[in-house]
Formats: C-alpha cells, structure tokens, sequence
C-alpha cells in the first residue's frame, strides 16, 4: 500500500467513525431536529417570498417565520391537548356512569342480536374470555382513547424540562435552517460524489416530496377532522371536539382514517334508537368526508410527490413503525430519495 492510498484509507476511516460519533451525540435530540428540518422544508418558499421584500435581513426574516410558526402552530397545539386530555376523562366518566345505571339497555339487546351474539361468543371463545358484553367493549374502548391522550398530556407534564428542552432545540434548528439551510444543503452536495445536476435532482425531489407529503396529509387530517366535529356539533352528539380530533389524527393513516372515528359514533347512535342521527351521519361521512380522503390526498400527494399509491402506503406505514409520528414524512422522505438514485442509476450504468 502506497502512503497515497494509508492517507486515503486514514481519511475515511477517521471520517465514518467522526460521523458515527456525531450521530450518538445528536441521537437523543433527533425528534426535535427532524420535526424542525420538516417544517424548514415546508417554510422554505414562504421564506424566499419574504426575502425577496427584505434582502438585506435574512435573520429577521427567519426570526419572524419561525416566531410565526411556533404562534400558529405549536403554541395551538398544546393548548388543544390539554382540552382534549380533559374532555376524555369526562367522556370515560360519563359513559362508564351510564353503562353502569343500566341506562344504555340497548347494548344488552345489541349482544342478543341474531347476527352479532355469534360473532362475539366466537372472539370470547377464541380470547378465551367467555361471553362479550357490547358495553365492556365500549367501555374499554373510550378508556383506551381517554387513557391515550391523558397519558400524552401526563407525559408533558412530568417531563416538562425534556419536553421544553426539545421544543428549544427545534425552534433554534428552526431558525438556522430557514436562514442557512440553501448554504447547507449546497455545503452538502458538494461533499458527495455526484454530478451537479444530479445532486440537484437529488435535492428538488426530496423538496418536492416533504412539501406535498405534509400539505397533503395535513391538509386532508385537518379538514376530516373539521368536518366530523361540524356533523357531530350539528346532530348534538357529545364531545364533537374530542371525537373531531380523533379523527383529524387518524386520518394520517393509510387504510381506515376517520372512519375509525365516525363507524362506531354511527353504531352508537343507531343502538341508542337515534336512527335519523345515525343515519345523516353515516351519509354526510360516506359522501363527503370520504370524498375528501379519495380525491384530495391523492390530488395533493400522487402529483407532487411523484410517488404511486403502493409507495406511499408502505412509506406511511412503514415510517410510523419505525421513526413514530415524524415517519409520516420521513418514510416518504426515504423513499422518494432512493427513487431518484435508482432513476440516476439507470440512466448512468443501464
């Protein structure tokens, strides 16, 4: 070995395991830093419009965007988890009062029903938990929900320090991303071992495809969500915020969204001898939130991302099992990325 190729060898040794040391060092802040990189890639275009009318003050220009996104969308956020945690106790509360009174009698006759009695003596068996009652279930569903958000309101709680600490760390990655983040990712394309135009094809489709996978399932979860608690609000079922909310974050999944929401809200309604309400509801839901589901993700999603219906599937799916909640975008993130280099790869050697 020639002291050109010890020096080489040395080099790269040095850098993997300076690189491996720097991720174990940003390891434990990796949450905040990628909800900021997500939401740097998102405000980036809001960003350069704002730039263009103030050139000279790039730093009051990122200071000002991050200052408005954390007003918009943060500081909303904790305040709605802390309604929501509440408005679950009192739920549970209410209804475990009403299943207990024996004034929900419908669910006994629910259990007797011909086409449903087998069905659940078949999953008790199977559970070996003997006979299902209905109201055990829904019972144990709405503390399951209950349990879910206090326990993410719980969580805020005890760890205030961590969770303060993570939402600095964001909005300070945040800031420097919005301002210097073109320098940064030009820094790093330069380092790798591509062509110009490739590295910038690399780049634009990852660009393109963070900014359509968030508008996108956002977007879609905030406007099911609205329009399940508009219908809930309307027909007087209770807690329409709470149950709206469930459905805005389930409709970030792939496969069920909010009808994990609103099935059970028209089953309950219908065993309670609200016939009309369930009925109007199940239609309002079919017919239009669904709608929403099949024409808006797509539209938003499908064109921007340039990813099919499998990938993003999978991607969604797969992200959330990996990276949690973050993995909604950067599952789709991954993907688009190692598309592109496939696409380079065919051109280039095939």
């Amino acid at each position: 070995m020639t002291r050109e190729q010890l020096a080489s060898a040395f080099l790269l040794l040095a850098l993997a395991g300076l690189l491996y040391l720097a991720g174990l060092l940003l390891a434990p802040y990796a949450q905040p830093i990628a909800w900021a990189l997500v939401l740097a890639v998102v405000f980036h275009p809001p960003y350069r419009l704002l730039l263009g009318a103030a050139p000279g003050y790039p730093g009051l220009v990122a200071a000002a965007l991050t200052a408005l996104v954390v007003a918009v969308v943060v500081v909303p956020g904790l305040l709605l988890s802390g309604v929501l945690a509440a408005e679950a106790a009192n739920g549970y509360e209410r209804v475990a009062e009403l299943i207990a009174s024996g004034r929900l009698p419908d669910l006994r006759a629910l259990g007797a029903h011909p086409l449903i009695a087998p069905a659940l003596e078949w999953v008790g068996n199977r559970a070996g938990a003997g006979a299902i009652e209905p109201g055990a279930i829904v019972l144990a569903g709405l503390k399951w929900l209950s349990e879910f958000v206090g326990s993410r309101a719980a969580e805020i709680a005890r760890n205030v320090v961590a969770f303060f600490v993570g939402m600095a760390i964001m909005i300070f990655t945040l800031f420097f991303a919005l301002r210097d983040g073109t320098r940064m990712v030009e820094r790093v394309g330069r380092t790798l071992p591509m062509d110009e135009s490739d590295r910038r094809r690399v780049m634009d489709r990852l660009q393109q495809t963070l900014i359509a996978v968030v508008q996108g399932l956002t977007v879609t979860a905030v406007v099911q969500g609205l329009l399940v608690g508009l219908a809930l609000l309307v027909l007087g079922v209770p807690f329409p915020l709470l149950l709206g909310t469930a459905a805005g974050l389930l409709a970030f999944l792939p496969v069920g969204g909010a009808a994990f929401v609103w099935v059970p809200t028209v089953a309950v309604l219908a065993v309670l001898g609200s016939w009309m309400s369930a009925a109007i509801l199940a239609l309002w839901c079919l017919l239009v939130v669904s709608s929403v589901d099949n024409v808006l993700r797509p539209l938003m999603i499908g064109a921007g991302a340039q990813l099919s219906t499998p990938v993003l599937f999978f991607g969604i799916l797969g992200g959330l099992q990996a990276f949690g909640f973050i993995g909604l975008f950067v599952g789709q993130a991954v993907l688009a990325a190692l598309s592109s280099l496939l696409a380079i790869y065919r051109e280039r050697y095939l």
